[in-house]
């Protein structure tokens, strides 16, 4: 079985929220066509946070293969979740990037969701957020 690797860097949406539970609300859902050029709404300052989030799809393999998520860099504190379920929150560093995590017990064949939280002030940018599935060893 060849290295197959599915891009994630289009297609996701974005939620702001405030912080402060009685600040609490919900911003209109946007579109972030891209990961790559999405930047944190400089209106928000303080105070608030991004939930960019997308779904991708798992079809049955013949081959026992394991689920890689893939990102080259993102904001310091992204927190990512799977199907709802944090799994890590990202720290910035040279021993960081690129950051690679087996997600293959997070997911399920069919539809999954992936989930970024981004502070505020977090600065940085994301660029090459993919998906690897690869042989089981």
């Amino acid at each position: 079985m060849n290295l197959q690797v599915f891009p994630l860097e289009t297609h996701w949406e974005c939620d702001y929220f405030e912080l402060e539970p009685d600040l609490y609300e919900f911003a209109t859902t946007e579109s972030a066509v891209s990961l790559a050029t999405w930047r944190f709404d400089a209106r928000r300052v303080e105070n608030w946070a991004a939930w960019l989030h997308r779904t991708f799809t798992l079809s049955a393999t013949e081959d026992c293969v394991r689920y890689h998520l893939l990102i080259d860099s993102a904001p310091p504190g992204t927190r990512i979740f799977v199907n709802e379920r944090e799994v890590v929150t990202y720290a910035i560093g040279d021993d960081d990037a690129p950051f690679d995590m087996d997600i293959t017990d997070s997911v399920a064949l069919g539809e999954n969701k992936l989930g970024l939280r981004v502070a505020c002030d977090a600065g940085g940018y994301f660029s090459g957020v993919r998906l690897a599935v690869l042989p089981c060893a």
